[in-house]
């Protein structure tokens, strides 16, 4: 079956008209009204950033998991390679400060990013903190510290 299409050119409107049916395409102009807000999506989890760098004090707080919630990924994304000897990360709390992240588990003195995954749960609102040990000498060092906590 042969469907007949008319174009209908407009400023800013083209209309197609394809065997009885109508879509308009807006090529160019202002943008139309808002629409309609969706449903809610599921719980997911929050994505939090703390820059860092070889001068920080330490730890560093860098968020507080909540009663319950799971801690399911740390990243460290290392931008500048500290270049004391020595230099560590960790990722914990006052309690056990490698708890989501050793300092086996990245390396501070090159460019990369590590990642945990803990998959864990505080009793507690408990304090997170980024444990840094710049290394004797250190003179740089930056990165960011990305913690993925359920909502």
């Amino acid at each position: 079956m042969d469907e007949e299409v008319i174009v209908v050119e407009q400023p800013r409107v083209q209309t197609v008209v394809v065997d009885r049916g109508v879509a308009g395409v807006v090529a160019a102009g202002q943008q139309g009204p808002q629409g309609l807000v969706g449903p809610q999506g599921p719980a997911g989890g929050a994505a939090i950033e703390v820059a860092f760098a070889y001068g920080d004090a330490t730890p560093v707080a860098a968020a507080t998991a909540l009663t319950g919630r799971l801690v399911y990924g740390v990243q460290i994304h290392i931008r500048v390679p500290f270049d004391g000897i020595g230099a560590a990360l960790t990722v914990g709390d006052a309690g056990d400060t490698d708890r989501l992240m050793a300092a086996a588990d990245n390396d501070p003195t090159a460019v990369g990013s590590y990642t945990t995954t803990p998959a864990y749960a505080y009793g507690s609102d408990t304090g997170l903190t980024l444990g840094i040990t710049p290394g004797a000498g250190a003179s740089q060092g930056a990165g960011v510290l990305v913690l993925y906590i359920q909502q």
